[in-house]
């Protein structure tokens, strides 16, 4: 979560000031921006060096910052950092001017109480950023960034964690909470949940693996689910390979069609998951470009012992 005063600060480090500039800007007393750029260096919005007995402050290279210091430069009349509470920016991280959502489906993919969610869209609506059509909102043109700055903000929020735990990872996926990550340290935290083919061990499917490890973080989940571990590999890589074997662990965690597909929609993959289970609600009848023939299929399964 970022603070007001975290907001307020970033909006006018356009350039390299000192706490005293600051401060004298903002009317804070200079120990309030002492405290704002500490929050925001650990965020690595802000670059701090000191400069004989100054601290001096510079924009970071983060794309957030770039896209926030547009809007607020842009839009002088709106005060930024009181509108984009927490529970705002989550709903932004999903609004924008090119798709439109229900109040409902946004109350599903934040996790807010409806309440919550139309507060929020009445302040949008209200300030003209919004529009409502046949129930369903979406940002004006005008102000899209306010998506960019959301998304790319909680982008940023997960690159910095994972530097900081990991040392090091490539972002295979993300949502707001949640991320898969690539990398080739062992994890070894609460949140981060091995995934990729090294996870299928845990059903019995051991397979041969390069130094690459997959986690998924989240701070919510206890363990995955066969269902993740299915989708997490086609996100990972949407390859033959790697379809027959999201088939092989489908066949040997007897994975229901409808949680599947259920779990396919939340990570947007949709589209790739459906030809693969026709394909195997159809006994290899029903096969498509990205499905394997059956005969070849039986004999990877004989290779590891899944009966079909």
């Amino acid at each position: 979560m970022i603070r007001k005063r975290d907001l307020r600060v970033l909006s006018v480090v356009d350039s390299p000031k000192g706490r005293q500039e600051l401060a004298d800007e903002l009317n804070y007393r200079e120990d309030t921006v002492s405290g704002a750029l500490s929050d925001l260096a650990r965020r690595d919005l802000i670059d701090k060096e000191r400069k004989g007995n100054r601290v001096i402050a510079k924009p970071g290279d983060a794309r957030c910052v770039e896209v926030y210091q547009s809007l607020t430069r842009s839009n002088p009349h709106i005060d930024f950092p009181d509108l984009l509470t927490p529970s705002l920016l989550n709903i932004l991280y999903y609004l924008s001017s090119d798709e439109a959502w229900t109040a409902t489906e946004l109350t599903e993919h934040t996790g807010h109480a409806r309440a919550t969610i139309y507060r929020g869209l009445r302040t949008l609506t209200n300030r003209a950023i919004a529009v409502k059509q046949h129930s369903r909102y979406r940002l004006t043109e005008e102000f899209n960034e306010l998506h960019v700055f959301a998304y790319e903000l909680q982008h940023h929020t997960h690159r910095v964690r994972i530097k900081q735990d990991l040392e090091g990872g490539t972002i295979v996926w993300e949502s707001h909470e949640e991320f898969l990550v690539r990398t080739e340290t062992a994890i070894e935290l609460p949140d981060y949940h091995r995934t990729g083919l090294d996870a299928f061990a845990e059903h019995g499917l051991q397979f041969f693996t390069t130094s690459e490890q997959y986690y998924f973080y989240s701070p919510e989940r206890e363990s995955l689910t066969p269902e993740d571990l299915f989708c997490h590999l086609l996100l990972i890589e949407n390859d033959s390979r790697h379809r027959k074997y999201a088939l092989l662990l489908a066949v040997k965690t007897d994975l229901s069609p409808e949680r599947l597909q259920t779990v396919a929609d939340d990570y947007g993959i949709t589209e790739i998951v459906e030809p693969l289970l026709e394909f195997l609600e159809t006994d290899g009848k029903k096969s498509s470009e990205a499905t394997p023939r059956w005969e070849e299929f039986e004999t990877l399964a004989d290779e590891y012992g899944v009966e079909l």
